[in-house]
């Protein structure tokens, strides 16, 4: 996606932005224990990313104050979006991800993708077909602007793209979990399936603006 040679700040911020979306992709397995909570509607999120003292880019989390229906599932609509902030911003990146999620399974039914990094740009339509198992993944041609099938692949049962899993990762009950054990990642990311261990380091006290809060530490 980027010349062999890649600004060091935009590795940076583009491995923060891949690590908030690959913690997100977690499987509900049996091992794997959740809350009753659900998706809060009107919802914002806001992270940032530093390089030492500098803030070099912020990622947000928005999530629509109205449901969609597409057939009988009743879906929240959920926009990820990263960016480089500051002297970063001279390494250009303006990635965004929409995603509509089954309020009920947490499970993706269709989202979209626009990337901008550097040179490089792709906007990307994937619908998920969970009773065949299958993501089908259409790509716009930058000619006449229209989406064309790329190409469909299997996906195990039940996936989730990258913001239905980041969603999904604030279900899980981490205080069911012990220092050394583990949960696994199962996800679809851009045309690949992936299985992590996700291992839980403990808890530890983060200064934020609002004080001290008591974290959970994870590690991927």
């Amino acid at each position: 996606m980027f010349a062999e040679k890649k600004p060091v700040i935009l590795k940076i911020l583009r491995h923060f932005l891949l690590t908030l979306i690959l913690f997100g992709s977690i499987a509900v397995s049996a091992q794997t224990v959740v809350t009753g909570r659900k998706i809060l509607l009107g919802e914002t999120l806001h992270y940032k990313a530093k390089w030492g003292l500098m803030t070099i880019g912020s990622a947000t989390t928005k999530s629509d104050r109205k449901l969609y229906k597409f057939g009988q599932y009743s879906c929240c609509k959920i926009q990820l979006s990263g960016c480089t902030n500051g002297l970063a911003s001279l390494f250009y990146l303006n990635d965004r991800w929409v995603s509509f999620i089954d309020v009920q399974s947490i499970t993706t039914l269709r989202t979209y993708r626009s990337i901008r990094e550097g040179k490089y740009s792709l906007d990307e339509y994937t619908l998920f077909d969970h009773p065949n198992k299958n993501a089908e993944v259409s790509v716009m041609n930058k000619q006449n602007k229209r989406f064309y099938l790329k190409k469909v692949y299997k996906t195990p049962q039940n996936i989730r793209d990258v913001v239905a899993g980041f969603m999904m990762i604030r279900l899980v009950d981490l205080s069911k979990y012990g220092k050394g054990d583990r949960f696994i990642i199962d996800g679809f990311y851009e045309d690949t399936g992936y299985k992590i261990d996700v291992i839980c380091e403990g808890k530890e006290y983060v200064n934020t603006d609002r004080g001290k809060m008591l974290c959970y530490k994870l590690l991927i």
